[in-house]
């Protein structure tokens, strides 16, 4: 479990906080200094959700934000050596290692990690796998789809006999986290042989892939094939995603309903500082794995300016980006965890040492 160092204000619901915002959003002198182009890096998932945000806060506020994706180690890799003014990031940091760094973390949206096959007349949803299942799939203990296991829990499905084809992702990624955490809470086996990772040791042959959307194209064009993506991507390509077997014993689809209820039945928001963890948690409509993404920011940056613009670009989007969130197949937070978040702005200092004023 991981902890993040706020020191964060008592905002109760994020009602409270748009009241309390209301006249300096009215304001046309909140956006209206010029400010300079902010640069981040990081978590390729985020890349339509920054994609849309940062069309419109330009617009709004003139203040230009350029992100390139790549993934959750290549975010904390610049965070930390402080060439970025934001990186997101689904592996989040603890709290010995934002204050070793000087970087400030707070979390930004939910979503979620479907498993997905190429498996010739099987469509969508259809096909159902237990954890156990899945573990032995990656383990390469089950071989071939139409193995006695993998029919005996899916008995309405006519399965050839097709050998089971690996995609895995080839650098440290989020997703990949995610899946073998998942594995590791709930299959002995996968637990003492190979554990929660971001980048594993497979024991089974695999075919690497780049980025997320490599990841869906190989799976989408090699029959056989199962790997493991976030879940909106699936939705939006049409992939064959799986129902996976939740901690109350349901089958479930990936969606925004059953991230959600994860996120409330593991308490996000409820836990103060702590990190909650949100792999395979209680509720029957919970689903299995879902992830945070985290947002590294300098605690004492160095270009104040900067700085500034990428707090009012944050805060901008807990104001105004959550509909927009959700057309990109993420959650956002509960209201009051945003309302944290803009507590934990405030350790972001000057160089007064104080608290950075953002929305001047």
């Amino acid at each position: 479990m991981y902890t993040i160092q706020t020191s964060v204000q008592h905002f109760s619901t994020r009602c409270a906080v748009v009241l309390s915002v209301a006249f300096l959003l009215a304001s046309p002198s909140l956006f209206a200094e010029t400010a300079p182009q902010i640069n981040g890096t990081g978590g390729s998932s985020t890349a339509r959700v920054f994609a849309q945000w940062n069309f419109l806060f330009t617009k709004e506020s003139g203040i230009k934000v350029d992100f390139v994706a790549a993934n959750s180690g290549v975010g904390i890799r610049e965070a930390i050596a402080h060439r970025i003014d934001f990186a997101p990031t689904e592996i989040p940091l603890s709290s010995e290692e934002l204050a070793k760094n000087e970087l400030v973390q707070f979390p930004l949206l939910i979503g979620g990690v479907a498993v997905i096959v190429n498996i010739p007349g099987v469509p969508p949803g259809a096909l159902s796998l237990s954890s156990i299942l899945l573990a032995n799939i990656f383990l390469g203990e089950i071989k071939f789809w139409n193995d006695e296991a993998i029919r005996a829990a899916n008995p309405n499905l006519n399965l050839p006999k097709l050998p089971i084809k690996l995609v895995v992702r080839e650098t440290p990624a989020s997703t990949t986290l995610g899946l073998t955490s998942f594995l590791a809470k709930t299959d002995p086996t996968w637990a003492s042989r190979i554990g929660a990772k971001d980048l594993p040791l497979w024991p089974a042959p695999t075919i690497k892939t780049a980025t997320v959307k490599v990841m869906g194209e190989t799976v989408k064009s090699t029959p056989g094939a199962i790997g493991y993506l976030n879940y909106d991507e699936a939705f939006r390509n049409n992939l064959a995603y799986v129902k996976l077997r939740n901690r109350a014993g349901h089958y479930l689809k990936p969606s925004q309903e059953s991230i959600l209820a994860a996120a409330s039945a593991a308490g996000l928001g409820r836990t103060g500082d702590k990190i909650p963890d949100l792999i395979n948690v209680d509720g029957q409509g919970s689903w299995p794995i879902v992830e945070v993404t985290y947002i590294l920011v300098d605690r004492n940056p160095k270009n104040v300016e900067r700085a500034r613009s990428t707090l009012k670009f944050f805060f901008w989007a807990f104001m105004q980006g959550d509909a927009m969130a959700l057309d990109t197949g993420f959650v956002p937070l509960p209201p009051g965890v945003q309302a944290r978040n803009i507590g934990i702005f405030r350790d972001v200092h000057g160089p007064d040492n104080s608290p950075l004023d953002y929305l001047r």
